[in-house]
């Protein structure tokens, strides 16, 4: 029944918003449902926001660049009760990118590090949350085909995480932890240990 409400309400929406901006029909339809959808989003995971006298944050997330993944975890750290409760900042390959091995990018460890710094001196952040993702393009300008095939390009994200996480916890005696994740094809969010 709230779903007939709705798509109902979502019309008599883009009727009035296609007329009123010259747009077609299906133009309209399409915004409406996307603005449904994120107030749909919002009324089940509403962004909260910190006291406006917190001055610190524990935690700072590193992500990847990919547009498919982008939200996936920012919508992981909001559901793990960290909602605009996190730095954060992205580097293509995460993890891959942050310990340098991009060819003609290598200068990506001098700026992770410049973000983590600066995220502590800030913040005081104490926890790094890294995500990978599969089908990273990114490990297929570094990495072969064959290295990349079967569970390959999973053990080679394994591989990385550890590296990026021993590195980070050598330079920053601050940094408490490093979690970290890979994200499936699926979607689903992987803690490795």
């Amino acid at each position: 029944m709230a779903t007939a409400s709705a798509s109902t309400s979502i019309s008599a929406s883009a009727s009035g918003t296609a007329s009123a901006s010259g747009n077609t029909l299906n133009e309209a339809n399409d915004e409406a449902t996307r603005l449904a959808n994120s107030a749909a989003f919002f009324s089940l995971c509403p962004p909260t926001h910190p006291p406006a006298d917190k001055d610190d944050c524990e935690k700072c997330l590193l992500s990847c660049i990919d547009f498919r993944f982008i939200d996936d975890a920012g919508f992981y750290m909001n559901i793990k009760g960290n909602c605009n409760n996190y730095d954060q900042f992205i580097l293509a390959g995460a993890s891959l990118g942050y310990n340098g091995a991009i060819p003609n990018y290598e200068n990506f460890t001098l700026f992770g590090d410049e973000n983590i710094k600066l995220s502590y001196d800030l913040h005081e952040i104490s926890v790094i949350n890294i995500f990978d993702h599969l089908d990273c393009g990114a490990y297929r300008l570094v990495y072969t085909p064959e290295e990349l095939m079967g569970d390959g390009e999973y053990k080679l994200h394994v591989e990385n995480l550890n590296k990026a996480e021993a590195a980070i916890l050598q330079k920053f005696p601050f940094i408490k932890k490093v979690n970290k994740y890979i994200i499936n094809l699926d979607y689903v969010v992987i803690q490795i240990p």
